[in-house]
């Protein structure tokens, strides 16, 4: 498949030296719409590939670059200043706001979307104290598991497990990692942990994310893995059908990682992996950005925790 292709090509941290032969226009739009135009942009600027490349392509995603860019580094100063004023709790920076210093090599690779941050029920009021000087509480969500925090110029979320409608998660805080960046009090999941939880936000629409979410699951499967515990998380958290889709499809993706997937692929039994496979094989096209009505509501039944 010429786009499948390409955007191995644009979204690989080696790319090849000659720009891949598919559709521009179409590859744009995809590259838009899955949250990889700049990190496709910076590519094309910075290697080989980028010399035989039209210039409209390069032209529309320097847009996205350089927008991207400029978001991700307001967030990103406007959480170490929240996370400065919070000492002595352990915060766990979630998702996108952990991936973009880790995972990727540059800032503007990973666009952070929403921040969300993992804090112990326990140490909820804590948090709330330590920032409420320039952070109000603007709502609640998931009955009460997700708190959303707004300085009037952008909101973080607050949540308590490893998605925001899950329960409080002990081995998360428990393996969380130092994450300097953000000051003293920040964590980040463990590459397991994270994993999961990447997984697990997938799952909540059905499989059918953004591609973006699955060169995170490229990255993290890329290192050192303990498949046992993973597997054994993902059946505590009822995750196993949803690691099972998404293991799949990360293959499908990206087919470096496929044994690395294979290894945290849980088994499911015969109806349970025929319901799972049908949902991946309509979550496989990533030129298709729109689903049937009903489709992802159908397919968050089969593989949502």
């Amino acid at each position: 498949m010429p786009l499948l292709d390409a955007l191995r090509a644009l979204t690989s941290f080696t790319p090849p030296e000659r720009f891949p032969d598919c559709d521009p226009a179409l590859l744009c739009d995809v590259l838009e719409a899955h949250g990889l135009a700049a990190l496709a942009s910076y590519l094309l600027e910075q290697n080989k590939v980028g010399a035989d490349a039209p210039e409209g392509v390069r032209e529309r995603l320097l847009t996205s670059f350089q927008g991207i860019v400029n978001d991700n580094l307001q967030k990103l100063m406007m959480l170490r200043g929240m996370l400065r004023d919070v000492e002595g709790l352990r915060v766990v920076v979630l998702e996108s706001a952990a991936y973009v210093d880790w995972l990727y090599p540059h800032l503007a690779f990973r666009p952070l979307g929403q921040v969300r941050l993992a804090v112990a029920t326990a140490e909820g009021q804590r948090f709330v104290d330590a920032v409420k000087a320039d952070w109000k509480m603007l709502r609640t969500e998931h009955e009460g598991r997700t708190v959303v925090f707004t300085n009037e110029k952008a909101s973080i979320s607050i949540q308590e497990g490893l998605w925001p409608s899950g329960p409080e998660d002990g081995p998360l805080y428990a393996r969380a990692e130092p994450y300097r960046t953000f000051g003293p009090s920040a964590f980040r999941p463990s590459a397991e942990d994270a994993l999961l939880g990447t997984v697990a936000e997938q799952a909540l629409l059905g499989l059918h994310a953004a591609l973006v979410t699955f060169v995170d699951l490229r990255e993290l499967l890329a290192r050192p893995l303990d498949a046992d515990y993973v597997l054994a998380r993902a059946a505590s958290l009822r995750l196993e059908r949803a690691l099972h889709g998404a293991s799949l499809l990360v293959a499908h993706f990206f087919p470096d990682v496929a044994e690395a997937a294979a290894r945290v692929r849980p088994a499911l039994g015969v109806a349970e992996r025929v319901a799972v496979e049908r949902v991946v094989e309509g979550a496989r096209d990533p030129a298709r950005l729109r689903s049937l009505r009903g489709a992802d509501a159908a397919a968050r039944l089969v593989v949502a925790p």
